[in-house]
C-alpha cells in the first residue's frame, strides 16, 4: 500500500474505530451472548468469554504508577494517538489492552480499536513475522505518521513462544495455559517495560 493511501486508512481507523469502552462492551455482549466475531467455532465463542473476564479483573486490579506514567509520557508526542487491531477471541490482546487503556485514559492519547477481520487490508501493513498476529498497537503523530508499532505480546513472552513454536511437538492448548499463567504472575510489569525501552 502506498503512503497516502496507508494515511487514509489509518485517518477512517481513527475516526471510526471504537473507544477501549466500547470495545470491552462489545467483549462483554458477545461473551454474555455466547458469541464471537468471525466463523462461530464452539472454541473462539469460550476464547471470547475467557477474554472478557480477563478484561474485567486487570481493570479492577491493576493502576499504572505516578513514576511509570512520567517516564512514558516523556516518550510520547503531543498530539500522539493510538490504534490497537484486535478481536475479542485473542488472548494476548485481552491481557494487555487494559493497562493499554489505562495509560492512554492518563496521558490523554485518543485510543482507538478496530477489528483485524474487518481491516485485513490495514492489518497486512503491520504483520508480525508474515502473519497477522494481534494485539498490533500503531502508535500515530498527529498527522498520522507512523511513529512505532508494538504486538502480539511482550518481549518476554515472545521469546517463550519462539521457543515453544520451535518445538516439534507443538501445542495450542498448553501454550494458552503457560501464557495464562505467565501474564498472572507477571501483572504488566512486561509490557510497561516494552513502552519504555
Amino acid at each position: 500500500m502506498d503512503p497516502k493511501h496507508r494515511k487514509e486508512f489509518l485517518i477512517k481507523a481513527m475516526s471510526e474505530g471504537m473507544t477501549y469502552e466500547e470495545y470491552a462492551a462489545f467483549n462483554k455482549q458477545l461473551a454474555k451472548e455466547g458469541k464471537t466475531t468471525g466463523p462461530q467455532k464452539e472454541v473462539y465463542v469460550n476464547y471470547t468469554k475467557l477474554g472478557a473476564a480477563r478484561m474485567k479483573r486487570w481493570e479492577k486490579m491493576y493502576s499504572p504508577s505516578e513514576e511509570f506514567l512520567k517516564k512514558l509520557a516523556t516518550r510520547v508526542q503531543s498530539g500522539e494517538q493510538w490504534l490497537v487491531l484486535s478481536e475479542p477471541w485473542c488472548g494476548d490482546a485481552s491481557h494487555n489492552l487494559p493497562f493499554i487503556a489505562k495509560w492512554t485514559k492518563a496521558l490523554g492519547i485518543e485510543l482507538r480499536v478496530i477489528l483485524r477481520d474487518e481491516n485485513l487490508e490495514l492489518m497486512d501493513e503491520f504483520l508480525t513475522g508474515g502473519g497477522r498476529s494481534i494485539p498490533k498497537l500503531v502508535r500515530l503523530s498527529s498527522e498520522f505518521q507512523i511513529l512505532s508499532t508494538w504486538g502480539p505480546r511482550p518481549a518476554p513472552l515472545t521469546e517463550h513462544y519462539n521457543a515453544w513454536r520451535a518445538k516439534e511437538d507443538f501445542n495450542k492448548s498448553d501454550w494458552v495455559l503457560f501464557a495464562q499463567d505467565w501474564y498472572n504472575t507477571d501483572k504488566g510489569t512486561s509490557l510497561e517495560r516494552d513502552f519504555l525501552g
